[in-house]
């Protein structure tokens, strides 16, 4: 019996022996070297592997692009957070508009719109415009906006080797749904000017209350919250305004913004602005449109706030009218200034104020704010917040029918016209150097 054992031990060697001339694989075969990491990575996962629509192709380089779609740009898609994109764009603009559930429809679609560059990925344009970043920007932003570029570039350069995604998925329109002119008006640079051009250079009447460099006092007695303004940094002012609720973009025209220096609310600071004066109009263009911007609610061009044509400046060069009717208590009054040129008075005013009158004193005093028209020579000096000296023409209306407070829009013209006087001044800045006109007789 020990005998038979051992020779049919001696035969399945020598039939071993004999087997490794043939052509099937042996147990030595998983010494053989890939020739490339493709071929290395194929010898490390099944043959197949299933794909979007129940497709099954062998492993190749797709299936690489696949875990790394599946695994880094879906979860981009997936997330309820904003992307990076929310750093420049108010609106409008999110990563996510530019991934499709699919892989094969993502790709496809990006190659069509000329976002992927199949011959020099690195140079595709949706790469370009990930990377695109404030010039102060966020360290979290600036992190998640480099996870979305090696996510993007790693699964671009391992999709475009392989032209089948292409062939295989149904081009769809791919980015944001809104025009270039309302992407371009959502952008935060652009808020902010619009911020700094209406808001922040009136601010100048509320620091004495609402600045941490001036309100100590008020911060005694009614604590930290009355310091909106961020000093010299108007996007920090915006937005601390936005999260306390300053600007209430679920009721723009309720926000305390506005309620309270027109004394709808209480406001310890007395009324800094009636509805419909120059300064309320300028608050309201603001927050309505920055509403519109943060709810999408501009969709095509024409649907865009027409820009305004003038400039202004608050200034500190006062000015005050003497002898106004007591008949004309509390009613808006406004001033206009014409300046005298070689060819007669100024078409357009060169300088304005409006504010309620004090009839109990018999009079009207404010501060100039200066007005010129966009990129002229005039609009140029505006920064200087100084009024030529010379002579002038004021041209004196008030509102004698509430005509502001039934529509904010409307502009007091020559139904509300009262008068006009001419002054000749130095225009010196300064409360206690007001220039002193009398209030023309009937």
């Amino acid at each position: 019996m020990m005998f038979a054992r051992r020779i049919i031990t001696l035969l399945v060697i020598l039939g071993s022996a004999v087997g490794c001339g043939r052509s099937e694989p042996t147990e030595n075969a998983n010494l053989i070297q890939p020739s490339s990491a493709v071929e290395q990575k194929s010898l490390n996962r099944p043959s197949e592997q299933v794909l979007e629509g129940n497709q099954t192709l062998p492993g190749t380089a797709r299936d690489s692009s696949l875990a790394i779609f599946n695994r880094r740009i879906l979860p981009i898609f997936q997330s309820s957070k904003p992307s990076s994109c929310a750093e420049c764009h108010l609106s409008g603009v999110d990563l996510k508009e530019y991934i499709r559930p699919s892989q094969q429809q993502t790709f496809a679609s990006l190659v069509d719109a000329g976002l992927i560059n199949v011959n020099q990925p690195d140079d595709s344009k949706i790469l370009t415009f990930i990377q695109r970043r404030p010039e102060q920007k966020s360290l979290l932003i600036e992190e998640i906006r480099e996870q979305e570029f090696e996510a993007f570039r790693a699964w671009i350069q391992a999709a475009v080797s392989d032209n089948a995604l292409i062939a295989d998925a149904e081009v769809q329109t791919i980015g944001s749904k809104f025009s270039s002119d309302v992407i371009r008006h959502g952008r935060k640079d652009r808020v902010l000017e619009s911020f700094v051009e209406n808001v922040w250079t009136e601010a100048g009447r509320c620091t004495a209350c609402h600045s941490p460099d001036t309100n100590q006092e008020q911060v005694k007695e009614h604590g930290e919250q009355v310091s909106w303004i961020s000093v010299g940094d108007p996007q920090a002012t915006l937005d601390y305004m936005v999260d306390v609720k300053l600007i209430d973009t679920d009721e723009p025209e309720k926000s305390l913004l506005l309620m309270k220096p027109t004394l709808q609310l209480p406001h310890g600071g007395g009324q800094k602005m009636v509805i419909g004066d120059r300064t309320y109009k300028q608050f309201r263009r603001f927050i309505d449109d920055y509403t519109a911007i943060v709810e999408s609610r501009y969709a095509k061009s024409d649907q865009l706030p027409i820009p305004s044509q003038e400039v202004s400046v608050v200034t500190d060069i006062w000015m005050k009218i003497e002898g106004v009717p007591a008949e004309y208590d509390k009613m808006l009054l406004q001033i206009d200034l014409h300046q005298q040129t070689d060819s007669g008075w100024s078409a357009l005013p060169v300088a304005t104020a409006d504010r309620p009158v004090f009839g109990g004193g018999n009079l009207w005093q404010h501060s100039l704010s200066l007005l010129a028209i966009r990129e002229t020579d005039w609009a140029n000096q505006l920064s200087a917040k100084k009024l030529p000296p010379g002579n002038y023409l004021a041209k004196i209306y008030v509102d004698q029918n509430d005509k502001l407070q039934k529509n904010f829009n409307a502009e007091l013209g020559e139904g509300e016209f009262i008068g006009q006087v001419q002054v000749e001044s130095q225009w010196p800045a300064g409360y206690g150097k007001m220039t002193i006109i009398k209030f023309p007789s009937p």
